[in-house]
């Protein structure tokens, strides 16, 4: 460019000294031609070379209006791809925040629900802990209620032995009893004791059954017994009042009689068989008696034959009568002491009734309050086991909601990572671009302009110094 300005100047100076100076010769003339030739064929090499070189900034140009093109495409996809992804990111953002609404919403149900849960456990709890001092009250009433069966056992085991004296009644009944099998030994232990107490209460029931039977037994025998006593005790009273009227009699007849001993002795042993006879001295004291009567019927024969006057026979009727006194003082204090132990009869049996009712009353009492106990115990059992159950299906729940929970969570946290990522990379893409919005050629100046106005310029200066040879010389070239 520099080559080019200084032929320019010096035509220029050239001019102004042509101008000013006289006409130049030829030879100057043809130097002038050589070296405008000269500058002619630099001119033209420097202008091939700057062909070339245009050429190869058009090249450039192509290039980088191809590059250009295919940036703009290249941003125009990124824009779309940008625009798309920032619609997924709202998307995203829109989604994101429903569930974390709707994990919010979700969580504090859970959390409510697990309140829930808890107040039902403790409830569960409370009612597990009531059951359980329940069966500790039941347990207490099972070993008062064994107490109690354990005396009345007792008591029973001696009614038993007082109506019959049989101890080998509560061997059986024990050994029997313990065939029974139940799974709880307090329960065990309670049925055992209950049945032997039953078995012993049926045969106490039995046993004071046929003592009452005994008892009526042998009440109507002395009821019998009182009423032939008593019938005989009326004969004896009739037959005394018989034997003083004929008492009366015999002695008037023996006033009448006072010639032979011999009569009166017959006469009196007459009367004295006839009133035992008639007293009846054999049935009062039954075969024994008869021969101790018969006895003492010789004997007072003998007595009597042995004594000779009216004295002795008085003596030996008032000794008779004597006698006839003291056996029915006799008769008449057994049958008080019949009547006693009647009466002691009566009072043993009804004490043994009403002992018998009571016990039996008791063992009603008790059979109904042990029904009752295992009645309230299978309720307990079944309440506990429903208990038990709903326990495990909430534990059940409760982990089910705890792994639905923890599955949120964990992909509340891979919605949140992914986003934290398209944010990153959202990020890195908008710096990327400020990156090449930065390295990016805005405005691309090419001098080709400006060229083209110096080669004008320099052929019309050119033109102007040349004469007009040269001029055609120039454009035939």
């Amino acid at each position: 460019m520099e080559a080019t300005a200084d032929p320019s100047s010096e035509i220029s100076i050239d001019d102004a000294d042509s101008s000013t100076v006289s006409p130049i010769s030829d030879h100057d003339l043809f130097a002038q031609l050589e070296s405008l030739r000269h500058d002619y064929h630099a001119l033209r090499s420097k202008s091939s070379s700057m062909e070339e070189s245009l050429c190869l900034l058009q090249q450039q140009r192509d290039e980088a209006i191809a590059q250009t093109a295919a940036l703009t495409e290249k941003v125009h996809e990124s824009s779309v791809e940008r625009d798309f992804l920032r619609r997924q990111v709202e998307e995203f953002e829109v989604i994101l925040r429903e569930n974390e609404e709707g994990f919010a919403t979700k969580i504090d149900e859970e959390s409510k629900a697990k309140v829930e849960l808890e107040e039902k456990l403790e409830f569960y709890r409370g009612k597990v802990e009531e059951l359980e001092s329940e069966t500790k009250v039941r347990n207490e009433l099972f070993e008062k209620s064994l107490d109690s069966i354990c005396s009345v056992k007792e008591s029973l085991v001696e009614i038993i032995e007082i109506l019959n004296d049989e101890k080998e009644v509560t061997e059986n009944v024990d050994g029997k009893s313990e065939k029974m099998e139940l799974e709880d030994e307090e329960l065990w232990n309670f049925a055992r004791e209950v049945g032997t107490v039953l078995k012993l209460a049926r045969e106490a029931n039995s046993k004071a059954y046929e003592f009452k039977e005994a008892r009526k037994k042998e009440k109507r025998e002395l009821e019998g017994s009182v009423v032939s006593l008593t019938e005989e005790n009326r004969d004896i009273n009739s037959l005394l009042r018989i034997a003083l009227v004929e008492k009366e009699a015999v002695e008037k007849n023996l006033n009448k009689l006072k010639g032979n001993t011999e009569q009166k002795r017959v006469a009196l042993l007459h009367i004295a068989e006839r009133g035992l006879q008639r007293v009846g001295f054999g049935f009062m004291m039954g075969s024994g008696s008869n021969e101790q009567a018969t006895e003492s019927s010789g004997a007072f024969t003998t007595s009597i034959g042995s004594k000779s006057d009216g004295s002795e026979c008085e003596e030996e009727v008032v000794s008779l009568a004597s006698t006839v006194e003291k056996i029915m003082k006799n008769l008449r204090l057994e049958i008080s002491q019949l009547r006693r132990s009647l009466e002691e009869s009566r009072s043993d049996t009804e004490r043994l009734q009403s002992l018998t009712e009571k016990q039996a009353q008791k063992l009603e009492e008790n059979t109904l309050y042990i029904k009752e106990l295992e009645n309230r115990e299978m309720v307990l059992a079944q309440n506990v086991d429903e208990l038990l159950m709903e326990i495990k299906e909430t534990e059940a729940e409760v982990a089910r909601w705890r792994e639905a929970c923890e599955l949120e969570v964990e992909a509340g946290k891979k919605e949140v990572e992914e986003r934290e990522k398209l944010e990153l990379t959202k990020q890195l893409e908008e710096a990327e671009g400020k990156e090449r919005s930065r390295r990016k050629v805005r405005h691309i100046c090419w001098p080709w302009e400006i060229l083209k106005m110096n080669i004008t310029n320099t052929r019309a200066q050119n033109g102007k110094r040349m004469l007009p040879e040269m001029q055609a010389f120039l454009h035939h070239n």
